[in-house]
């Protein structure tokens, strides 16, 4: 180690003799300062090897002229030297005076012209790369794992790189391929912090390739602004589930592709401090539903797609939030009918989109009849033929509204293509209902091919016609 009581060397001062200039100081740590000379027009340049030099009359001295910087423009009317000996933009007339020629006013309004890094950054979001470009750039690497950015733009500066990244990381496209080198990106490079640049997180195409470590590792550093996270078909346990807690900002919840046991006490107590989700999802294959007296339901859930192990028990004593406007059910093989109308009981008439997926194995061919009676405010719905009967468009069931018309514009009419559903639901239940103005507001009707209609027959063109006059079409739902 050094000895830091020993006193510092000091070396004396001295002048060097340069030829053409005279002695000058080299141990000066103070920067000269620049300063502008005036020249008189009268005076007369003398231009040497060494610089130029003119002869001050007041003074009676020998002034030299210092060459300055280009930004350093000269004062109207009045004579400027430059620092620097590059690029020479200045010439002199005949009089000596000092003036701009074409190419160095072209010259120094580019380097003037330079746009401002806000503006610059503004014209790379709204900027997109064509189709092909897009395809090119699914690379196996994890940082070329998204779209709607051309890579080429990270090479351009070490500023245009930092301005990309954000855009870059948005939403990441992963698949099986690339999800290694996103990992490693992620999760080892701590220093750049990249995970804040995520919003939103796709894993559903991830299969063998993720780990539940993976997973809860991508979870944490991903926290601090992800809105949107889609869980993958395995390798979401209980770490996960752990690590979900610290992604405050939450805003959409999809773990309908978990095929493992998810407790539904644990998953209320990770996302009961999300109080901007509006979006959730049950796992499809199996849930445990002890301890659902205590669970505490986002306030400001909209969206609730039902599935997996959910027991009637839950359903009939759980107090549903009143903010649910979009309701789905998918695959509940233990729900019954009386669940079913318990639940729309609650929260029936706050519905604006209902939909049932098959199968519903505890349902009956007719248990979904009574839908339009608890739910009046319905704009879509879709409809299981294997569960409802023509009843459910008879004017007991559908009944005419005498405050406001009712406001459904979307029917889907789906089949799983059991035998002796055709002959269920005919298009002449629809069409009466259209008719007597019992769905004055109903524009689209989507039907599936499995229900066994003849697009050309009478009865089917009876219906496009009455839809016709309401400005509503008929589709077949592939």
């Amino acid at each position: 180690m050094a000895n830091k009581s020993r006193p510092k060397k000091i070396k004396a001062p001295y002048r060097k003799y340069v030829a053409g200039e005279g002695f000058s100081s080299t141990r000066n740590d103070n920067k000269a300062r620049e300063f502008t000379i005036t020249v008189p027009d009268d005076a007369e340049l003398i231009e040497t090897p060494q610089g130029s030099y003119y002869y001050d009359k007041i003074n009676e001295t020998i002034v030299k002229l210092t060459r300055l910087s280009n930004d350093k423009k000269e004062k109207k009317g009045h004579k400027q030297s430059l620092l620097s000996s590059s690029a020479p933009n200045f010439q002199e007339d005949k009089d000596g005076k000092v003036i701009e020629n074409e190419e160095t006013s072209i010259h120094s309004l580019s380097l003037r012209m330079v746009l401002p890094w806000e503006v610059q950054h503004r014209i790379i979001h709204y900027l997109s790369i064509p189709e092909d470009e897009e395809k090119a750039n699914k690379t196996t690497n994890g940082r070329k794992a998204t779209t709607g950015i051309n890579m080429n733009y990270l090479l351009v500066c070490r500023n245009w790189y930092f301005m990309c990244l954000p855009k870059l990381y948005f939403a990441p496209a992963l698949t099986s391929k690339n999800f290694n080198g996103f990992v490693d990106t992620i999760i080892i490079n701590k220093k750049k912090n990249l995970g804040h640049y995520v919003f939103e997180l796709n894993l559903s195409t991830i299969l063998q390739s993720g780990r539940n470590s993976f997973v809860s590792k991508l979870l944490r550093r991903c926290c601090s602004n992800l809105t949107k996270f889609i869980a993958p078909q395995t390798s979401f346990g209980y770490a996960p589930l752990i690590s979900l807690k610290s992604c405050h900002d939450l805003k959409f919840l999809d773990l309908g592709l978990v095929s493992e046991t998810v407790k539904l006490k644990e998953l209320f107590s990770a996302i009961k401090n999300f109080t901007k989700l509006t979006h959730l999802s049950f796992p499809r294959s199996s849930i445990d539903c002890q301890g659902f007296q205590d669970i505490e339901w986002p306030q400001n859930l909209r969206y609730l797609k039902l599935s997996g192990g959910i027991t009637n028990e839950f359903v009939i004593d759980t107090k549903w939030p009143k903010t649910i406007t979009t309701l789905e059910f998918s695959y509940c093989p233990q729900i019954t009918e009386l669940s079913i109308y318990s639940l729309l009981s609650q929260i029936g008439d706050n519905l604006k989109h209902l939909f049932f997926h098959y199968p519903m194995p505890s349902l009956t061919e007719n248990s979904l009849d009574h839908v339009f009676t608890y739910c009046a405010n319905l704009i879509s719905l879709q409809l299981m033929v294997d569960y409802c009967s023509k009843w459910c468009f008879s004017e007991f069931m559908l009944s005419k509204l005498v405050e406001y018309d009712r406001p459904l514009k979307t029917l889907y009419l789906e089949c799983s293509g059991s035998l002796g559903l055709a002959s269920k639901i005919h298009p002449d239940d629809l069409t009466i209902a259209i008719l007597e103005s019992r769905l004055p507001c109903l524009k689209n009707i989507c039907v599936s091919p499995k229900l066994g209609w003849n697009m050309k027959s009478d009865e089917v063109a009876d219906l496009v016609v009455s839809l016709e006059d309401q400005d509503g079409s008929l589709y077949l739902n592939y």
